[in-house]
């Protein structure tokens, strides 16, 4: 299993154990929009090699990353912290 393999399915899982506390909250919208990115990780997955090996593909994942990870920073009412080498 890969690192992002890896990071995939904890990411996965992650998402999945706070979605059932969303719920029980009755946070449903919020919940939804977790949900909805489970399923493009889940598609990430099984296309990995080919988002990998296509510039293209490889970009605009790079970019949903990029906005998902904004939205859920949103919604953990967390900023962005910057990232440095």
């Amino acid at each position: 299993m890969t690192l992002i393999e890896a990071w995939n399915k904890e990411s996965r899982y992650f998402i999945e154990w706070i979605v059932t506390d969303m719920v029980k909250a009755d946070d449903i919208d919020r919940a939804a929009e977790f949900v909805d990115l489970v399923r493009v990780l889940t598609r990430w997955l099984f296309k990995w090699d080919t988002i990998w090996s296509d510039a293209t593909e490889k970009l605009s994942a790079a970019q949903q990353t990029e906005n998902w990870l904004k939205r859920v920073l949103e919604i953990s009412g967390r900023e962005p912290e910057s990232v440095s080498a």
